[in-house]
């Protein structure tokens, strides 16, 4: 009798795995919003790295990577020693060196006139990331170090696209 019992739980539990194994699949469909890393949206859609504008395909820009929040209008904006003017532009920042006197106040301001997405990155000079979406303006203020030293700005995504700043008089 115990054989028995065992025996049709054993088969119980067989059938249970089959039917278990025959259903839908996956139990979680795969997202396609905002956030989603397969979906149209997402790193292997047709926006992402591996779609049609992406890595492999092209070029695009992601609106959900954060950005330097703009100066509202008609407000103040920071006020700087000087401005200089910047492109990004057939991967290259041109010019390719600036000058800035010690303890001076610029302000970058650097429009990308690729159809890629570049950013402007710098890292010993307390720079803040600053993404440069395709045909966008982008500015960042800085203040010089009192002492003389070199910086070189860089784009990140593409290797050589550089920019000497000389702090110096």
């Amino acid at each position: 009798m115990n054989k028995r019992i065992l025996s049709m739980g054993a088969l119980a539990l067989v059938a249970v795995l089959i039917l278990s194994a025959c259903s839908a699949w996956p139990s979680v469909p795969v997202s396609s919003g905002p956030g989603s890393l397969m979906g149209n949206g997402g790193m292997m859609g047709n926006h992402g790295m591996m779609g049609n504008n992406g890595m492999m395909g092209g070029y695009s820009y992601n609106p959900a990577v954060p950005a330097i929040p703009s100066t509202p209008i008609g407000a103040t904006a920071e006020p700087v020693d000087r401005e200089i003017q910047i492109s990004a532009a057939n991967f290259r920042f041109i010019p390719d060196q600036v000058s800035v006197k010690p303890g001076e106040t610029v302000r970058f301001v650097i429009t990308n006139q690729d159809n890629a997405l570049h950013n402007f990155v710098v890292q010993d000079a307390g720079l803040p990331y600053l993404p440069l979406p395709a045909g966008a303006t982008q500015s960042i203020v800085w203040t010089a170090p009192a002492k003389a030293s070199t910086y070189t700005a860089i784009c990140t995504f593409h290797a050589g696209m550089s920019l000497l700043i000389v702090v110096g008089n």
